[in-house]
């Protein structure tokens, strides 16, 4: 099968990675689709661009034009905290995505890849108290399993925190809409103002996650791509994550030292929508199936390369 290749959210922070590294590998521009909410328009060199919503009709007709036959889908808002404030936004970002789904599973795609969250467990269990964000994740995920065949086939991968940036300091994450740990961190360092660190106070203990450097992510995204033929079923569920899980304040802990820079601190009751700690097995190894090795497993490591985007940016 000859690859023609879409992301959706292409001009996001993991979509114009993806794009990067693809034009890198082969050369070529891939087709994205973006329709520039929280996208960023600097991120267009690296693609072939269509500003677009995903749920418009007109993108079901460039589809079949461009016979897409693989799509890559990181079209969506992102962020937990967010989704709490905000149920009716994120409930139209489901129903959006829905519709989607349904305008492109009979255009000719054969592989549907998701980017989903590890957000929706706590302690290796589905967490019970789910937050929006993780809810419309998982319905999303029984949709898709429902309607998958063997003409779309439909892989589901649930990313852990991605964070870092180029070394280079020519693309990393720009977001004003939401505050992603990293970032908000790195801005408060700088300004010297407090910083709130979500805790639990019954458990006495910070939430962990765990950390995968986007340039990891999106050779994933790509090195799955490559190795489609392996894909067998018509559904399957992988998730990514990296080899240790860090607290927030080890996060911060890590930061602070790197930028020289001694933080103020505040500490907040975590809100019970969001997981303490997620403890997530990986029993079908996604990584061992591409034949994948993380280039970023060390936390200073990943935070290092922000700098130069960092300086760039804020």
């Amino acid at each position: 099968m000859k690859l023609n290749l879409l992301i959706t959210g292409g001009l996001g922070y993991i979509g114009s990675f993806t794009a990067k590294n693809y034009l890198k590998k082969t050369k070529k521009k891939l087709f994205v689709v973006d329709n520039l909410s929280r996208g960023n328009f600097f991120a267009k060199k690296y693609s072939n661009n269509i500003i677009l919503d995903i749920s418009n009709s007109k993108l079901t007709k460039i589809i079949k034009k461009k016979k897409i036959n693989t799509i890559i889908h990181l079209a969506s808002l992102t962020c937990v905290r967010e989704s709490i404030k905000k149920k009716r936004k994120y409930f139209n970002n489901y129903k959006s995505q829905i519709k989607f789904i349904n305008n492109i599973k009979n255009t000719g795609v054969k592989y549907f890849i998701f980017s989903s969250s590890l957000s929706v467990y706590e302690k290796n269990r589905y967490k019970k108290n789910l937050s929006p964000y993780s809810l419309y994740k998982l319905k999303i995920e029984k949709y898709l399993k429902i309607i998958s065949s063997k003409n779309f086939k439909v892989i589901i991968l649930r990313y852990p925190n991605i964070i870092g940036s180029d070394p280079s300091g020519k693309l990393g994450e720009k977001n004003n809409s939401i505050s992603r740990i990293v970032p908000l961190f790195y801005k408060n360092l700088i300004k010297m103002k407090k910083i709130t660190l979500f805790y639990d106070y019954n458990k006495k203990v910070y939430p962990c996650r765990n950390y995968m450097h986007v340039d990891d992510i999106s050779n994933i995204n790509l090195k799955i791509i490559e190795n489609l033929d392996k894909f067998k079923n018509r559904y399957q569920i992988f998730n990514i994550k990296n080899k240790k899980d860090y607290s927030n304040f080890e996060v911060l802990n890590f930061l602070s030292k790197i930028m020289k820079k001694k933080p103020l601190v505040d500490l907040k009751q975590i809100n019970n929508k969001e997981s303490i700690q997620q403890i997530i097995n990986t029993k079908n190894d996604i990584l061992k199936i591409i034949k994948y090795n993380i280039k970023y497993k060390n936390l200073k490591k990943i935070l290092q390369t922000n700098s130069r985007w960092f300086k760039k940016i804020y």
